[in-house]
């Protein structure tokens, strides 16, 4: 499917974008991705999980990662690296709120309290990084809608995604809620002709990266692809967690400087 060249307006191209997406409704593609993205980590209440991510190349030197859950909830990650077979990267979740559980010298570890408003599931973590504090993260989970917000010491980032029909909003702020504050949008769009395929553009209507959906025996794969570069993500479907989620939560300080890395490896930003 292409688009036309660059529109004259933001507002020109998103009608645009969407009008041509009205034509592949239902699209498994789309579907499959955001499911990736929003229900396979942090959605205990979901019957999916991310179960693993191979990177033909990264910028932090990732090869792969390789997710582990415990009830229904994420426990450990564990990384590879290209450069280094030999040398391996984790991050620990915990869900207890006592901090004598940091221990780890060289890895990062989390504390993560869940709880749920109506129909959002919150995830808020704190971040520790070789045994440091180092931010603050909140995940916001509904049915068509999945945001990450990071929130460091003078800064926050705000990563959102918005489900419409066959189609992704991605919206991406940097310097959320201050005078630098900076938008970055892309939309992922159902290809026309293959509901197996759906492709990503920037806010002009240009070509980003192309996605081919892959459903298995177990789950699906997704395989994002921008030239000879590409991710593969492998989801596999389970049983769900349907026990209650606790409905309060304890304030927590805003974090110092740390380097941010994204589970899904979708970009990263170092302070």
């Amino acid at each position: 499917m292409e688009l036309p060249g660059k529109s004259k307006t933001f507002f020109l191209s998103v009608i645009t974008i969407l009008a041509l997406s009205a034509f592949a409704m239902a699209n498994t593609c789309t579907d499959a991705y955001f499911n990736a993205q929003a229900h396979s980590i942090f959605d205990q209440e979901s019957n999916l999980r991310l179960d693993s991510i191979f990177y033909s190349h990264s910028e932090a030197g990732w090869k792969g990662k390789k997710y582990f859950y415990n009830e229904s909830l994420i426990e450990k990650v564990m990384v590879d690296f290209k450069q280094n077979p030999t040398h391996r990267a984790y991050w620990f979740f915990y869900r207890d709120t006592n901090e004598t559980v940091i221990n780890q010298k060289d890895f990062y570890e989390y504390i993560d309290s869940t709880y749920k408003k109506q129909d959002t599931l919150f995830h808020h973590l704190k971040t520790y990084y070789r045994t440091e504090y180092a931010d603050t993260w909140i995940i916001k989970i509904a049915t068509d809608y999945y945001s990450e917000k990071k929130i460091y010491e003078e800064e926050t980032y705000l990563l959102e995604l918005f489900f419409k029909q066959d189609s992704i909003i991605e919206i991406n702020h940097s310097y959320y809620n201050t005078d630098s504050s900076s938008v970055k949008k892309a939309f992922y769009i159902a290809d026309i002709n293959d509901d197996n395929k759906c492709h990503k553009y920037d806010e002009e209507g240009h070509l980003i990266s192309s996605l081919l959906y892959k459903p298995n025996e177990n789950g699906y794969s997704i395989k994002q692809s921008e030239g000879d570069e590409y991710i593969e993500v492998y989801v596999i479907s389970v049983k769900p967690n349907t026990t209650s989620l606790r409905k309060t939560i304890k304030p927590v300080k805003i974090a110092p400087k740390a380097r941010y890395f994204d589970l899904l490896g979708r970009y990263k930003f170092t302070k």
